[in-house]
């Protein structure tokens, strides 16, 4: 009997450790990048907007969508804009990210990147248009979104 109560008594110290240790883990991982898990909102420097995630396991951006439009510092005229979506991006330290992507159009691909930082309630950012494998200056924009807002 007090073989089995001494036993059973491990396995709940050992059952405690794990939790604490998967926790812990956690912590870590939040506090590395410092920024707060949820659904965030905002607008790019065109005024269109941003939506994405952050999830604390990873950690990491997901569902991000926004759209990427002609910025008029190539004179007037313009282009159409295109959709940005991407599944997930890896949040590294300091908060910091990038992602290269497919920008999409009706009939239309480019290559683009999603790049910015993590920190507490905010994510800030640009996203960038490639033409023949060189940054577009003609779209290019900046986002910033906040949580839950």
């Amino acid at each position: 009997m007090f073989l089995t109560r001494r036993l059973a008594g491990r396995r709940r110290l050992i059952s405690i450790v794990a939790v604490c240790a998967g926790l812990l883990v956690t912590g870590t991982a939040l506090a590395a990048t410092s920024v707060f898990p949820g659904s965030y909102f905002g607008t790019t420097s065109e005024h269109g907007t941003v939506a994405l995630k952050v999830v604390a396991h990873g950690p990491a951006i997901t569902s991000f969508k926004s759209s990427l439009g002609y910025d008029g510092k190539c004179g007037q005229g313009g282009g159409p804009d295109f959709n940005v979506s991407v599944s997930r991006i890896a949040i590294g330290k300091g908060g910091k990210f990038s992602k290269r992507t497919t920008l999409k159009l009706a009939s239309n691909h480019t290559v683009g990147v999603v790049s910015g930082k993590a920190s507490g309630s905010r994510v800030t950012g640009k996203i960038v248009g490639y033409l023949v494998n060189k940054p577009n200056p003609c779209y290019t924009e900046t986002f910033s979104a906040r949580l839950g807002q």
